[in-house]
């Protein structure tokens, strides 16, 4: 085997550990997505747990409201 053909293989050696570094980046960052995507998804449900809970609430007044004013109504 010549000069050539050795700087070749420590070539492709060096391209394919760059390769495999790579891939384990990605591997990492896409977890790391996942694990955001999946808590943006939990901070979601929660609000709009909230949210309904909030609206049911608003309902309940205002249909307390309304009796009140018709309370006041009938003695006016």
């Amino acid at each position: 085997m010549g000069s050539d053909e050795l700087d070749q293989f420590d070539l492709l050696e060096q391209r394919v550990e760059s390769l495999i570094s790579l891939a384990s980046s990605l591997r990492e960052q896409n977890a790391a997505l996942e694990k955001r995507v999946r808590e943006g998804e939990e901070r979601l449900q929660s609000l709009e747990r909230e949210m309904k809970g909030c609206i049911g609430e608003r309902e309940a007044v205002r249909e307390r409201i309304t009796g009140l004013l018709r309370k006041i109504e009938e003695y006016s």
